[in-house]
């Protein structure tokens, strides 16, 4: 019997774009901070990959940071802030936060100070969508991004999470 991978909210099968990408980049020798021709170029394969997730995410390039996936952004994006939000969220944002938001009977949660909160816009479990309120701290887009219409320029966060493995990365 063949097998069906049904997890892709965990994570996605790596796509055969991707996989060309890395192994061509992966022959590039080079230190991107280097100023020597070596160095060029692999900052000229990094701000290209940049250029590309933003475009794809609605956003300037100069707003996306790398990261080694959405554990470490979470951890780059609240810790130490003061930040609240709602036992729904991502194991990887609520080791950060105060959970202090209502989780509503629909799952939906209730934001009263977005400026100070953090709000995932998809649950990978219960596959609830939030309404994302304007001014929101961060938002967790990381189970949305690549399954929903997602760009950081009307999201309304000063920051958001996304996560190459997710869409095939």
């Amino acid at each position: 019997m063949r097998r069906c991978y049904l997890d892709y909210n965990a994570t996605a099968p790596l796509r055969a774009e991707a996989r060309t990408a890395m192994i061509a980049a992966m022959d590039q020798i080079g230190n991107p901070s280097s100023v020597h021709a070596e160095g060029r170029a692999a900052k000229a394969i990094v701000e290209k990959a940049r250029g590309q997730i933003a475009t794809a995410f609605g956003a300037d390039g100069a707003d996306i940071v790398f990261t080694s996936g959405a554990t470490e952004a979470a951890a780059l994006a609240c810790a130490g802030r003061g930040l609240q939000g709602a036992d729904v969220e991502h194991d990887a944002v609520a080791a950060w936060i105060q959970p202090d938001h209502l989780v509503r009977a629909d799952g939906t949660v209730e934001i009263t100070e977005p400026e100070t909160s953090v709000l995932q816009m998809a649950n990978s479990e219960t596959g609830i969508v939030q309404s994302l309120p304007k001014g929101l701290a961060v938002t967790d887009a990381t189970q949305a991004f690549g399954k929903l219409p997602v760009a950081f320029n009307w999201l309304g966060a000063d920051m958001a999470l996304i996560s190459a493995h997710k869409i095939g990365g």
